[in-house]
């Protein structure tokens, strides 16, 4: 039987019904993890409930979850999560759909309630990552917005707009798993596919996908950027080109060609700012962007990544290295 003709239109049609997959795992791994959090708020209850019964017996409460631990299979530290999970949150009801367990487990290891309500309300606000609230808990974001003069309210109910060049990165750490030595920039782009999501934490919480892969026609011929996202801080579409190896300063003329379009071409609204570049590739030298820019630092970007941190001892030879020049 002959091979059938891909129809016109397959492409798009494809990638629609991928999207609508992809929500829908999106929600039923949401689903579960709802699930999640309620059983283990239901299982830290019912071990604080048998923990009162005989609260008059020393040592009590680590025997039993120890012998818990043992029989459910279970580590004891996450049986001692979910007894502290719920001596955080007596309240079944204040539980929020929109926090994951992971999260759970890093807002119950705040001690002060405020702090801990704050950080809370910022990762449903603001649709954290549970990377970013790490970030931020370790980093002290409750005392430094007390500390902030004229303080009314610790979570506003407006944010301020983002400036674009506050809005990304000068360094990028991709750690994609499976990436081989030597890679091109199709193998870039699979590796990232495979761990998307984990590309997105690294990019930051206020970025969400458009597209991937997406097309222009520019003068009957067909260009191709890498990634359509939208930064809901600032507010902007932002087109994301990802290079292998050093910075080309050809790829600033592609960039601008393609922001060009974007504001020429893709209708906004009253509040958004005009489409933006970032360029991310293996290595950029200051300079060498500086220049290449020349005048468009506003609308262009450049960042650097890496797909594998280097190991303590390359850090210590390289320490050793730089100490014998």
């Amino acid at each position: 039987m002959s091979e059938l003709a891909q129809p016109e239109g397959y492409e798009e049609l494809l990638r629609d019904v991928r999207a609508i997959l992809e929500a829908t795992r999106a929600r039923a791994y949401q689903a579960i993890d709802n699930l999640r959090v309620q059983a283990y708020w239901q299982v830290g209850e019912r071990i604080a409930r048998e923990e009162l019964q005989h609260r008059d017996r020393a040592g009590y409460g680590e025997q039993l979850v120890s012998r818990l631990s043992g029989d459910l299979g279970f580590n004891r530290r996450d049986v001692y999560r979910m007894l502290r999970f719920y001596r955080t949150y007596p309240v079944v009801t204040s539980l929020s759909q929109q926090l994951s367990w992971t999260h759970y487990t890093v807002l119950i290891g705040i001690e002060d309630s405020e702090a801990r309500r704050f950080y809370e309300a910022m990762t449903v606000r603001q649709a954290w990552s549970v990377r970013e609230l790490q970030r931020q808990v370790t980093s002290d974001l409750y005392s430094h917005r007390l500390s902030e003069p004229n303080h009314v309210e610790i979570v506003p109910a407006v944010l301020s707009p983002v400036d674009p060049a506050a809005g990304f990165r000068d360094l990028y750490n991709l750690e994609l798993p499976g990436l081989p030595s030597g890679f091109s920039e199709a193998e870039l782009e699979a590796a990232l596919r495979r761990s998307f999501e984990r590309f997105l934490d690294e990019l930051g919480p206020d970025f969400y996908v458009r597209r991937t892969q997406q097309r222009m026609v520019i003068d009957g011929r067909y260009h191709q950027v890498d990634l359509e996202l939208y930064h809901r801080g600032i507010p902007c579409i932002v087109l994301v080109d990802l290079k292998v190896g050093e910075f080309d300063d050809r790829y600033v003329g592609q960039m601008n060609k393609y922001v060009s379009y974007y504001r020429d071409r893709v209708p906004s609204y009253p509040w958004e700012k005009p489409a933006i570049g970032l360029i991310i590739c293996e290595r950029a030298g200051r300079e060498e962007v500086r220049y290449a820019l020349g005048g468009l630092e506003e609308k262009i970007f450049i960042a650097e990544y890496r797909v594998k941190l280097p190991t303590e001892e390359h850090i210590c030879e390289r320490l050793r290295e730089l100490g014998a020049e």
